[in-house]
């Protein structure tokens, strides 16, 4: 114990952050699509009791972890916005400790109606924060209706938490989301986006107001490689037609150098037929609605497309045609879990996930390598129809495509539960072998 007693902080900062760090946490691009880690697993992964734990060890311990538990901040009341704002002020006068607000890469807000306190505390936070990487901001607004039901109004994201995240951000920003019914408005998007030019990674569920007028300077994102828009993951009819963030789209699509490192398409039907030319060659991850008008023209203007990922039970996909294809992804409208009775199961998710099937194996893609199905939220229950994932299994293994589940394990072992896991360890380990 001697030795390990008298390792240098750092090193155990190393170490330390392998137990705290959620993993992908602080990525500043979102995960690969067929990754099987969540935002919900990042969440959960965190293990408060640990982080305690470790702190009672020594002197050193207690401030490394508190560094590290600082990186990735996740705000869900007003009581936490508040306590973390003075926190941070606090540390700032000891000369001593290092500035807890330095080491923050992340946060994430889940707040429901949040109020002005909660701004004026966010202000606080961030002008703490100049190291920040990553924003997500998912706080829900609801209201009721005269009729008794609960509707969710567009709220608007402050223009004093923008003020401080442009002043005092802008440099770090690499990744930043709106993901829920609170957005920016125009001029509050477009000081963001032409100051942070850093941002790899956009995420905008919708735009607040109107865009008034055409903005006097070309809009560049040079960095930008992710473009996620509309009400993700299902981009359902309420994003169809969506004239705030069609603006966008058609504002980026003058020149190619305006998204000169694009790679991933995320988003509402139809997507603009004019940004689809400009930036389509670039474009190698797509996910989107199978029932857009202009799927046949996503495939034709993104030559190097690379993964093609579909929401179900959006399922008239039709037939395709592509040069470069290798991965088909058949997603869930939603994750969360789904109870229905078989028969109804059956009728409206089995038999048109039947058809989907079989257009894609009668699509022209040579490429093919991967078919996967999310089995998750209103797909989970495939896992109780073993026939239907046998037959498929056995017919893409036939055309030698690779057919699994969320977890990347091929459909064949998952169906058949325990037996098919120590099947794939066997496997594994005469590989390793």
């Amino acid at each position: 114990m001697g030795v390990l007693r008298d390792l240098p902080v750092e090193v155990w900062r190393q170490i330390l952050a392998l137990l705290i760090r959620s993993p992908s946490v602080l990525l500043s691009d979102r995960e690969d699509p067929f990754s099987e880690v969540r935002d919900i697993d990042i969440f959960m992964n965190k293990d408060v009791k640990t982080q305690s734990a470790l702190r009672l060890v020594c002197k050193d311990w207690h401030e490394v972890v508190t560094e590290l538990a600082y990186e990735h901040l996740r705000l869900t009341s007003m009581e936490e916005v508040t306590a973390v704002a003075n926190h941070l002020e606090e540390s700032q006068g000891h000369p001593r400790n290092v500035a807890l607000g330095t080491c923050i890469l992340r946060i994430d807000l889940t707040l429901r109606n949040p109020t002005d306190q909660y701004s004026k505390a966010l202000v606080r936070i961030l002008q703490c924060a100049p190291n920040l990487e990553i924003l997500v901001t998912s706080n829900v607004y609801v209201a009721m209706h005269p009729n008794f039901h609960l509707i969710s109004p567009q709220a608007q994201t402050p223009t004093e938490i923008i003020d401080v995240l442009v002043k005092t951000c802008s440099r770090s920003l690499r990744r930043v989301e709106w993901t829920s019914n609170e957005y920016p408005s125009w001029t509050d998007l477009m000081r963001v986006l032409r100051s942070a030019t850093g941002i790899k990674s956009l995420t905008l569920a919708n735009i607040y107001g109107s865009l008034t007028e055409k903005p006097h300077q070309r809009l560049i994102l040079p960095s930008l490689k992710t473009l996620v828009l509309g009400d993700s993951p299902s981009f359902s009819h309420a994003s169809l037609g969506n004239v705030p963030l069609n603006a966008l789209l058609t504002m980026l699509a003058k020149s190619p150098e305006q998204l000169p490192s694009l790679e991933r398409l995320e988003g509402f039907s139809p997507f603009s037929p004019d940004f689809l030319r400009t930036h389509g060659p670039k474009v190698r991850i797509v996910r989107t609605v199978a029932f857009t008008p202009l799927l046949h023209e996503i495939i034709a203007t993104c030559p190097n497309l690379h993964t093609f990922i579909t929401i179900f039970p959006h399922h008239i996909l039709d037939l395709l045609s592509h040069p470069s294809l290798k991965r088909i992804g058949i997603f869930p409208i939603s994750e969360d879990p789904v109870g229905v009775p078989q028969a109804i199961f059956s009728a409206y998710i089995m038999k048109p996930l039947e058809d989907l099937m079989c257009q894609i194996d009668e699509s022209r893609l040579p490429k093919l390598a991967q078919v996967r199905i999310r089995n998750v939220g209103t797909l989970a229950n495939i896992m109780e129809h073993p026939e239907f994932l046998q037959r498929w299994w056995k017919r893409w293994h036939l055309r030698d495509v690779r057919f699994d589940d969320k977890d990347g394990r091929p459909f064949h072992l998952s169906s058949q539960g325990a037996e098919g896991l120590l099947i794939e360890l066997r496997h594994r380990a005469e590989g390793a072998c």
